[in-house]
């Protein structure tokens, strides 16, 4: 038996660079409609170059702002907007606000209003044009070389967190950094073990003693089934499943015995097609992914001064 691994979705983005799409518009210039074609041009950057998911940190993002460099109005019929936009790119750390590369890219729109004209403008952007490609490969380095620089620092934060018993943040906190940073991510994958393993001890702890008060409060089917839903979520690994499942024996026998039934009730088991190791990380990526999502937003990046 192994380690059952806690389900969620987009896990596989825990552990890899990814970056936040964002359009900076302080002043609320660009329309709905062709800010919300900007951003979606930005998810497919981030997608086409191996960055697009959900970050688990708010930190690295590929921003842009318009520049409208001239708008004409061509007499029709119909009338026609012309529009010519900069586009700038930019990829940094929206927590220190600082750049690590940018490039900007003049391109041309018409259309029947500036909506249009700005979409016709953004859709001529060639995602996948070498100056794209190549910001972003550089920035992935920037971001590496990050992680790396700070490695000490985010180890010793989640072991502060995970003595105040914050296990969650302490898990997300290592599991931001990516495996190509393979000698931090190495070391950060050995100390979220230990601490995975602390969260479900104390979790288990407390609601193995909820069922025991439980049990002793109502040892019949009622109180059977108040202890199953205090116990399915113990993990095997924890210090506290063995008494957890001896518990569950012995309602299982009171029941018998009492009411010629049998408890319908399976404590978790492991999983033995992945080694424990590899089923710790797993379950503490979704530890991170379910922390992060829970988060409230921090960072105003149009305030990102770049």
């Amino acid at each position: 038996m192994s380690l059952q691994i806690i389900k969620a979705q987009n896990t596989s983005d825990v552990g890899r660079i990814v970056l936040n799409s964002v359009v900076i518009d302080a002043e609320n210039t660009i329309p709905t409609e062709a800010k919300s074609f900007l951003e979606t041009k930005l998810a497919r950057i981030c997608t086409d170059n191996g960055v697009g998911g959900f970050a688990i940190n708010p930190q690295f993002v590929l921003a842009t702002k318009i520049n409208v460099l001239s708008k004409d109005v061509n007499a029709g019929p119909p009338q026609m907007i012309a529009i010519n936009l900069e586009i700038t790119f930019f990829i940094g750390d929206a927590i220190s606000n600082k750049l690590f590369r940018n490039e900007i890219i003049s391109t041309k729109g018409v259309g029947v209003n500036v909506n249009k004209a700005m979409i016709d403008a953004i859709k001529n952007v060639n995602t996948k044009s070498q100056l794209i490609v190549s910001l972003v490969e550089k920035a992935k380095q920037n971001i590496a070389e990050y992680y790396n620089s700070q490695c000490d620092l985010i180890i010793s934060k989640s072991k502060t967190l995970s003595e105040k018993q914050e296990f969650d943040a302490a898990i997300n906190a290592l599991m931001q950094v990516p495996d190509v940073c393979k000698s931090c991510y190495d070391k950060c994958m050995n100390t979220v073990q230990p601490i995975y393993k602390s969260k479900i001890n104390r979790f288990a702890t407390i609601q193995l003693n909820k069922a025991k008060i439980c049990w002793n409060a109502n040892p019949n089917s009622k109180g059977a089934t108040e202890v199953a839903a205090l116990l399915e979520n113990i993990e095997p690994l924890s210090t506290s499943f063995k008494e957890a499942y001896n518990l569950t024996e012995t309602i299982r026998k009171k029941l018998e015995t009492d009411e010629k039934r049998e408890w319908d009730f399976k404590m978790k088991q492991y999983n033995d097609g992945l080694k424990l190791e590899q089923q710790i990380i797993e379950s503490s990526k979704a530890v991170a992914l379910a922390y992060a999502k829970n988060q409230p937003k921090t960072i105003d990046y149009n305030h990102i001064y770049w």
